[in-house]
């Protein structure tokens, strides 16, 4: 009888742990920065969004390199997808900022 609860805690330990690793890589891209909406964004707000911006893509990089062999390949590309929209919408606010830039000289 003792083995048996023994063998069940284990089994019950193993899943929890394999399951900790399949949100390995979502918890790893959890909390982006706000980006506000291009057309509703100051460019006094850039150098504050480019830190932010820069130290959420650094720090969830990171993270997910711990994941890599862990995590279910379409969960960790899942991940890898919202860091990518984070860093394009970051850009599409650069571009709009210096396109603005461009055609107030």
């Amino acid at each position: 009888m003792k083995k048996l609860i023994l063998g069940s805690v284990l089994a019950a330990l193993a899943f929890a742990s394999l399951n900790s690793y399949a949100n390995c890589a979502l918890a790893a891209v959890m909390n982006p920065p706000s980006l506000p909406e291009v057309n509703a964004s100051a460019v006094e707000d850039m150098p504050n969004l480019r830190f932010a911006v820069k130290e959420y893509l650094d720090r969830a990089s990171q993270r997910l390199e711990v994941c890599e062999g862990y995590s279910d390949d379409f969960v960790y590309n899942v991940a890898v997808a919202r860091l990518e929209e984070t860093a394009d919408h970051y850009n599409q606010l650069v571009r709009y900022h210096k396109q603005l830039q461009v055609s107030a000289k």
